[in-house]
């Protein structure tokens, strides 16, 4: 993990937050586990998502290719990330599927005025052998990703607004 990356872990590692109290922080994790085959269900519980209105706070959810899980650790680089993040983007409440190829950013603000409430159940999906991603809100079925790489890993993007309360996840 990065010194200067503000992300906290406790509940045997499976409860993250961002300690910072710098807006201009966002924090990352990004789990060991690599996932290559099989299907994969992974439930996520917002403990916290103060402050939905502020522009500086936002939630991103998803994985990484393996090989670029050191690089993102280290250099905070989003490259080959397939993920869904929900924030204020500046002129409504936004939340987007997203994803970094090659250093073009693509995404699709298909959630628009949808923003993550504490208590709510994030779920990330992975078909591994057909190589997809999709997500899913209280139930509610949301598009993905196809054509993931051969191996990836979960990561999670950690932001908040500065003297504000701190975001908070927790794998159930």
């Amino acid at each position: 993990m990065n010194s200067q990356n503000p992300i906290k872990l406790k509940n045997e590692n499976k409860t993250a937050w961002n300690s910072s109290s710098s807006s201009e922080d966002g924090g990352i994790i990004c789990g060991k586990k690599i996932y290559s085959r099989g299907k994969h269900q992974i439930k996520i519980k917002i403990d916290q998502f103060p402050n939905p209105e502020d522009e500086e706070n936002m939630i991103g959810l998803g994985v990484i290719k393996t090989e670029n899980r050191e690089n993102l650790i280290e250099n905070l680089d989003l490259e080959k990330t397939y993920y869904f993040q929900t924030d204020w983007d500046g002129r409504e409440n936004g939340s987007d599927k997203v994803k970094l190829e090659n250093g073009e950013w693509i995404q699709e603000n298909i959630y628009k005025k949808y923003i993550l409430k504490k208590n709510e159940i994030f779920e990330i999906f992975l078909d591994m052998d057909q190589k997809k991603i999709s997500f899913k809100l209280n139930e509610k079925e949301l598009e993905g990703w196809e054509n993931l790489p051969e191996k990836v890993n979960l990561f999670a993007c950690l932001k908040n607004l500065e003297g504000k309360e701190k975001n908070q996840i927790t794998i159930i």
